[in-house]
């Protein structure tokens, strides 16, 4: 009976763990501390709504890297801004737009693959192809920086205009 003691105690005190192993099981990738499906988000100051968010999927990290990330496409309703995907560096106060944006105003629209908004130097930019599209042309350009109504702005880079004749035939 001793010796059936003796083992299952030599057993329990012989365990140990590899603190290499145990971190390999357990990778540190950042995993969101919360998910949010099909929601809408409303930003307000001074109990004025500055910004509307509708998203399908929002994903909140934490730490040295906080952010929230949209997939699955969201819709900026204030500004009229679209696109499948977004990332809200809430530390820095950037936002950026990917995969199909399109960002309208009353009578103009821009189409391109990247879009940052800066909330601390209130500007919008890319320095990626741009397409805007009024009433009369489309503008193909190189790089693009404005005002966050999308009233001013500037273009780079310009590589065609385009003149749409309003007149049918």
């Amino acid at each position: 009976m001793r010796l059936i003691i003796f083992f299952i105690s030599l057993m329990f005190f012989s365990c140990q763990n590899n603190p290499n192993l145990v971190n390999d099981l357990f990778q540190t990738k950042a995993f969101p501390v919360e998910v949010i499906s099909k929601s809408k988000m409303i930003h307000t100051e001074e109990g004025e709504i500055k910004l509307e968010i509708i998203a399908n999927k929002i994903e909140r990290f934490v730490g040295d890297s906080a952010r929230l990330s949209f997939s699955n496409g969201f819709n900026v309703t204030f500004y009229n801004l679209f696109a499948k995907k977004a990332i809200v560096d809430e530390k820095n106060n950037l936002m950026t737009a990917r995969d199909s944006v399109v960002l309208k105003s009353k009578k103009k629209k821009l189409e391109t693959e990247l879009l940052i908004w800066d909330e601390k130097k209130e500007k919008i930019y890319t320095n990626n192809d741009v397409i805007i599209t009024t009433d009369n042309e489309i503008i193909y350009a190189k790089g693009f920086e404005s005002d966050p109504n999308f009233s001013d702005y500037t273009l780079k880079k310009i590589s065609g205009k385009m003149y749409i004749n309003s007149k049918e035939k």
